[in-house]
């Protein structure tokens, strides 16, 4: 079962994952209105500003992931809907 969202995100503790990159990303994906595959979240990435590689942005998703605050389906990425 997934673990509930208290609101609180975990450091990014994970290497390889620059400060403030993970608040960045789930800002991104906040922003949609559905999934975004990775190369688009890559797009909107370098247009804030940080460029990144995709072996990065897969560290990103896969500490997201781990945390519980997304999901990744064939069709992209989403934020899970907060619980409560």
């Amino acid at each position: 079962m997934d673990e509930p969202r208290t609101g609180t995100r975990p450091a990014a503790t994970q290497a390889g994952i620059p400060p403030g990159m993970v608040d960045l990303v789930l800002s991104v994906l906040g922003s949609s209105s559905g999934p975004v595959r990775r190369r688009k979240l890559l797009e909107e990435l370098e247009g804030h500003g940080h460029r990144i590689s995709l072996a990065g942005l897969n560290r990103i998703l896969q500490h997201c992931a781990l945390a519980g605050l997304i999901t990744e389906r064939p069709d992209g990425v989403r934020l899970k809907p907060p619980t409560g």
